[in-house]
């Protein structure tokens, strides 16, 4: 393999991973065959944050868990850093260039309105000499990537985005969840394999991503996350119009979430799916659509939508063409009623 080369899939590669000093009997290098990494020169130590909420803090307790040192937080909102500082057992910074100066990666945890004001502001300072131009920035951005750092990049430094694909709150709770979580990775080559060395040192999972595909990743995560959210809220009117009151909903239906979920992952969507529609119940599809009319009519048009995607998602699978476009007969009747 060339020096500096990152090898394709198949091909084996060594290269060093740096430890704090003072950690004992540990590896000098580290065996992987998935994505093989040329060395970045780059120690695994003094992260620090730009922006202090629930996912910087969550990260920085995330890493500080599998023996990162975090250097600390600078905000906006001094009181935010302080507090994330005092979570992770780091320090809290006044100016972003006394941040970076204790930091060899620096994570941009901001809202992702607030990236280009960021990008803005740390490339004049780069350019004025304040911060040396050897840092790695990483935004965490799932819509956005690396090249809206495009400044920070004309001013020498190396960028990327690192996105963990889990919604937060709590940061305690979402650390924890970090451990179970999957990131996605793109960039310059230097910022790309220092994310990836930091996932490699803590077990994270990651899929490298192309820049012009992160805002298609991130529609599909809001389908997934937001939107379900959506689906949910429109179930309980419905359980809610036949009598239920709001409060026992979600406990009554929470076994049948778990169920669905258990199917989808042993199963895959498609084999998982039970229901009227997959039967090819096509009366029991009608009785819907006549309560929702009567009954909550500002739903329909969300039913039908759900029900036209579920049974061309069933067309030549577990339905045939012909029981599928009896369903689209049906919802296009009912359109023009």
């Amino acid at each position: 393999m060339r020096a500096g080369h990152t090898g394709e899939r198949g091909i084996f590669c060594f290269y060093p991973i740096y430890f704090k000093p003072g950690d004992l009997n540990l590896p000098k290098r580290l065996y992987e065959s998935k994505n093989c990494t040329h060395d970045t020169g780059v120690m695994l130590m003094g992260i620090g944050f730009i922006g202090a909420g629930k996912v910087g803090t969550a990260l920085g307790l995330y890493f500080k868990s599998r023996g990162l040192e975090i250097s600390g937080y600078y905000s906006r909102t001094p009181a935010s850093a302080a507090q994330a500082a005092r979570l992770t057992g780091s320090k809290d910074f006044t100016a972003p260039e006394d941040l970076a100066r204790s930091s060899h990666i620096v994570f941009i945890t901001v809202p992702d309105q607030a990236l280009e004001d960021i990008d803005r502001d740390i490339s004049a300072l780069i350019k004025a000499r304040a911060i040396d131009d050897d840092k790695i920035w990483l935004h965490v951005s799932g819509a956005h990537p690396a090249a809206c750092l495009t400044t920070i990049k004309s001013a020498g430094s190396d960028v990327g985005s690192m996105h963990p694909l889990q919604s937060f709150g709590e940061p305690a709770a979402s650390a924890a969840r970090l451990e179970k979580a999957w990131f996605t990775i793109e960039g310059t080559d230097k910022a790309v394999s220092a994310a990836q060395e930091l996932l490699q040192k803590t077990g994270g999972k990651y899929s490298l991503i192309r820049a012009e595909s992160k805002p298609l990743y991130h529609a599909g995560a809001c389908v997934i996350s937001n939107f379900l959210v959506t689906l949910m809220e429109s179930g309980l009117r419905y359980f809610e119009a036949a009598g239920m009151e709001r409060q026992d909903i979600f406990q009554a239906v929470e076994p049948l979430i778990d169920a669905t979920l258990a199917n989808i992952r042993e199963k895959g969507p498609i084999e998982a799916l039970t229901g009227p529609i997959v039967r090819g119940d096509t009366n029991t599809v009608r009785a819907h659509l006549e309560a929702l009319d009567a009954q909550l009519p500002a739903e329909s048009d969300f039913y039908k939508s759900m029900a036209r995607k579920t049974a061309g998602m069933l067309d030549g699978n577990r339905l045939t063409h012909e029981q599928a476009q009896k369903f689209k007969h049906i919802l296009e009747e009912t359109d023009h009623v």
